[in-house]
């Protein structure tokens, strides 16, 4: 497992010079993004609201959640000021925990010593008019802050530019430390003064309806995950709050800058792209592009490029697929305004990785938008650079592929008619085959196809055909052990570690072409190795975007397939009486205690519980309870009930499902997780019997105490939770490997399905009438699945 540096020592040992870490260079000035008064409404005579917000390349989806939580909210009669204080140079920032910890102290300076500003920080969000804070009385204050503790608090400030200019100078906020700043104002008696606060609530101190801004303090617990590399998240107790704001702003499609509005790094960066246009694309990026174009029945294409058309793509390039080629060079001198038809492709072979990170979701979303049939677009993983005829290097920031795969997926939500495929080529090279693709949106032609994979486990088998069958598409079932499958498919899904091992030999072979999905709780490998993971939040593991988290196991019990297996097993219970107690025990599972006493037990419970509403019993058992347990099971139960012993390789599966149709309630013993799932998808009465539990062994033990210490939330000497380090960070990543493996929590399963309504414990007399809902997440996490993937089917 290769070492990640925790934040703190990565901050700590930063190198004290300034380094291009963006695409477009380090700022001499803040980029301000203005926020006018709504078209139609009279303008207000009070000034313009200044905000100053911190923020860092890595924080692009807060940054934009930020903005947008103002659009929401703000006055449309007003003009607000949002100056983004990213990568600005002349800052040593040494020691800094953040990308912008000490920008707030030059906002006097940027300011021009005068005026009313408000500083925030990026991992923040309004929930009111932020334009009430910036009117808040101050007095003979310099600046507002709340100071709980006694210590105040700079991530929200309202600033008196005029007073806090000889304070706080551009010379001390570039070399000085934060602490001897924030010391230095508060040396002043009456300089600082309270802030209310309802306008800085950090995390759990959010009051629903009171809050007016909400503060994401922990940074290992952000919602977003700006630093992926640097913490393992966990969850954050208020994350939904932040997760419905991005989702109305993708609904609204909502971008920070757009195409008639770009940001002043994108306007300097095109001005010097015009004299160092690019080269053509290399046959290992053309070759994938023309058979896109063929397989989409393409005939017009056009070419999107910066500063490329006098090298881009080529009518020969194109010409023997009977295929017209349009240019439209967004670095011009003098740009063409966009198109105003739709070619049936757009590819953007050059250029794309010099657009500053705030214009890439406005340029994607101009090629969705002129495309009919399909975009497409070449990468690359390391850094381009382009020499001017003066010998002026430009030089792009390499992003990562799920950076790029996260903005095409945000856009292509608006465009689910489209195909889209990226393809990552090594730069300066004329190999044939590119070194990875990702193919996603509307499949062109037929429905996308699928492999499942499962090792011989029926538990595994039964979740990965669940999954398949719920996603409707064409698949086949391949053992592990058969090779590779005799068609490379769409997607594969993977049930069990040999199955994902195969999977990701798969995926090795296609380049990235196969999408991999992994079903048994696997930790290792999710967003780097495979595409997504469908796992029961019993399993409690560390959150992940790429993670789908369902309350039970995937079943496959479905009403059709009751239906079908009960009119194969017309005669199964007989002239038995009702109501009809179909009993489930699985196999022994820590910490439950499945010996021959514990059966015996719950079989006699069981009787019991059936002759109290004159029923009768029929007892299906799991292949693993044993002979010695099963004989148990049968003087429990009595003379007068009927057990079936499964045995694999036969035709159980549908006499199993038969068992499930024709059952009045069911009783399914608590360690058995595929058949709780199964019972809960019935629709039908379901008692969950829990056995005994045992004491836990060492290695339990082990595994518990390293997810707790994962979670732990020591505070630091302010008195609030410091950020992911030391034994926590080592046991998160440790579990997030698949190292550690967090033992699953099986009597939060059962708490769950009581929770929601399709299942009670057993011990109270059966209820006649009552049955919960059939809960089918194999649906849910199928529909969750393609949107996850942008896998669409024509």
């Amino acid at each position: 497992m290769p070492f990640v540096v925790p934040a703190q020592v990565a901050r700590t040992f930063a190198p004290a010079t300034d380094r291009c870490r963006d695409a477009s260079g380090m700022r001499a000035r803040p980029e301000c993004v203005v926020l006018g008064v709504a078209e139609g409404v009279t303008p207000s005579a009070k000034p313009p609201v200044r905000i100053f917000l911190g923020t860092e390349p890595a924080q692009y989806r807060a940054e934009r959640v930020f903005v947008w939580s103002i659009e929401r909210v703000r006055d449309p009669s007003r003009v607000y000021e949002i100056h983004l204080m990213k990568e600005l140079a002349g800052f040593n920032r040494r020691r800094w925990l953040t990308g912008f910890t000490n920008y707030r102290f030059a906002i006097p300076h940027f300011a021009g010593g005068a005026g009313r500003a408000i500083w925030n920080d990026v991992d923040q969000a309004y929930l009111a008019d932020p334009a009430e804070l910036f009117d808040t009385e101050m007095g003979d204050h310099g600046f507002l802050a709340i100071a709980p503790g006694g210590r105040a608090d700079s991530a929200v400030m309202l600033i008196d530019c005029a007073r806090m200019a000889p304070v706080w100078t551009l010379e001390g906020a570039r070399h000085r430390h934060k602490n001897a700043l924030l010391a230095k104002a508060l040396a002043v008696p009456g300089l600082r003064g309270d802030l209310a606060p309802e306008w800085h609530a950090r995390d759990e101190e959010y009051v629903p309806g009171h809050s007016k801004l909400l503060h994401w303090t922990i940074l290992h617990t952000q919602p977003w995950r700006p630093l992926p590399g640097l913490f393992v998240y966990q969850r954050n107790p208020v994350g939904r709050i932040w997760h419905e704001l991005e989702r109305s702003a993708d609904a609204a499609g909502y971008s920070v800058f757009t195409a008639t509005r770009p940001s002043a790094q994108y306007a300097r960066r095109v001005r010097r792209l015009r004299a160092a246009p690019g080269s053509r694309g290399a046959p290992g990026v053309l070759a994938p592009l023309r058979d896109l174009a063929t397989k989409a029945e393409a005939r017009t294409v056009l070419d999107y490029g910066f500063a490329t058309n006098e090298n881009g793509l080529d009518l020969a390039d194109l010409a023997d697929l009977a295929i017209a080629v349009s240019h439209l060079d967004r670095a011009a001198a003098s740009p063409a305004a966009p198109p105003s038809e739709r070619f049936d492709g757009v590819a953007c072979i050059a250029g794309l990785d010099f657009v500053p990170d705030e214009d890439v979701p406005w340029v994607v979303g101009e090629m969705f938008a002129l495309a009919r049939r399909f975009v497409f677009a070449r990468l690359s993983e390391r850094a381009l650079t382009r020499t001017a005829p003066d010998g002026t290097r430009i030089e792009s920031r390499p992003r990562a592929r799920a950076w790029w795969r996260e903005h095409f997926r945000a856009i292509a939500a608006h465009h689910p008619d489209l195909h889209w495929e990226l393809v990552w080529a090594a730069p300066g090279t004329d190999v044939r085959e590119p070194i990875h693709v990702h193919r996603a949106g509307c499949c062109l032609g037929d429905l996308p196809t699928v492999c499942v994979l499962a090792d011989q486990r029926p538990e595994y088998a039964s979740q990965a055909a669940a999954l398949a069958d719920a996603l409707g598409w064409p698949y086949e079932i391949a053992e592990t052990t058969d090779g590779p499958p005799p068609s490379w498919p769409d997607l594969v899904i993977a049930a069990g570690d040999g199955a994902a091992r195969a999977a990701r030999s798969i995926a090795e072979k296609t380049r990235g072409r196969a999408r991999l999905v992994r079903l048994d709780g696997g930790t290792g490998g999710i967003g780097e190795r495979f595409d997504a993971a469908i796992v029961p939040a019993y399993y409690r593991l560390p959150p992940h975007p790429q993670r789908i988290e369902t309350a039970t196991r995937l079943s496959r019990v479905t009403p059709e397939g009751l239906a079908r297996a009960s009119g194969h097993w017309p005669t199964l219970f007989g002239e038995a009486p009702r109501p009809r107690i179909v009993l489930l025990i699985g196999d022994p599972t820590a910490p439950f205690r499945l010996d021959a006493g514990a059966v015996r037990r719950l079989g006699e419970d069981v009787r019991t519980f059936a002759e109290t509403a004159e029923g009768s019993v029929f007892a299906f058992t799991g292949p693993r309870l044993g002979e010695k347990a099963t004989g148990a099971l049968v003087t429990g139960l009595g003379e007068a009930s009927h057990l079936h012993w499964w045995r694999p390789r036969s035709r159980d599966d549908d006499l199993y499902l038969a068992f499930l149709a024709g059952a009045d309630a069911i009783v399914v013993s608590g360690e058995s997780e595929t058949m709780l799932a199964d019972a809960v998808a019935t629709g039908k009465p379901v008692y969950i019997y829990p056995p005994p539990e045992r004491r836990s062994g060492l290695i339990r033990r082990i595994e518990e105490a390293v997810l707790a210490r994962s979670q732990a939330r020591p505070l630091n000497r302010r008195g609030t939770v410091r950020p992911q380090q030391g034994r926590e960070y080592l046991c998160a990543r440790l579990i997030e490997r698949g190292i550690v493996h967090p033992p699953r929590d099986l009597n939060a399963l059962h708490q769950t399905l009581i929770r929601l309504g399709v299942a009670r414990f057993f011990g109270a007399a059966l209820e006649p009438g009552w049955n919960g809902p059939p809960r089918h997440e194999a649906a849910e996490a199928a529909a969750k699945l393609r949107a996850l993937l942008g896998l669409v089917a024509p």
